[in-house]
């Protein structure tokens, strides 16, 4: 093992970065053509759309000024769609197209080989462990 890899913080950020990375090559072999920011955006609207940018941010954990250049992007990709309040023309809600809808499965099956590569030695109980470490890091920091 690297002799920086003794820093957990070195550790988390490399295999972020790892993580990052394989997640955009597998999302280009599959020719999503989506980011790894946009799958999580989509992600999260796939659990439920027709929000506001600021509820779709705080179910996504992405300041507004971050979501709204991803959402511009998937909006020219054709996959979502603002719609607009009728009792209020400066808000709107981000509404999955037809099209992102299609791509759900797709999108679950590429999650779902990365989590499987990833944790593919890894019994269940060191699964549930390292979650709940995450979730403890998510939570501290």
């Amino acid at each position: 093992m690297l002799q920086i890899f003794d820093s957990t913080c070195v550790l988390l950020a490399k295999a972020e970065q790892k993580h990052y990375n394989y997640t955009k090559k597998l999302l280009d072999k599959e020719q999503l053509n989506i980011t790894p920011g946009q799958m999580v955006v989509l992600y999260t609207l796939y659990k439920g759309d027709d929000i506001s940018i600021t509820e779709l941010s705080k179910k996504c954990y992405l300041d507004n000024s971050t979501l709204t250049g991803i959402i511009d992007r998937l909006e020219r990709a054709g996959l979502v769609l603002r719609v607009g309040q009728q009792d209020d023309r400066r808000s709107f809600f981000i509404r999955l197209t037809e099209a992102a809808q299609d791509l759900e499965p797709q999108v679950d099956n590429v999650m779902n080989r990365i989590c499987m590569s990833m944790l593919a030695d890894c019994t269940e109980e060191e699964i549930a462990v390292f979650r709940k470490v995450l979730l403890n890091i998510f939570a501290k920091l």
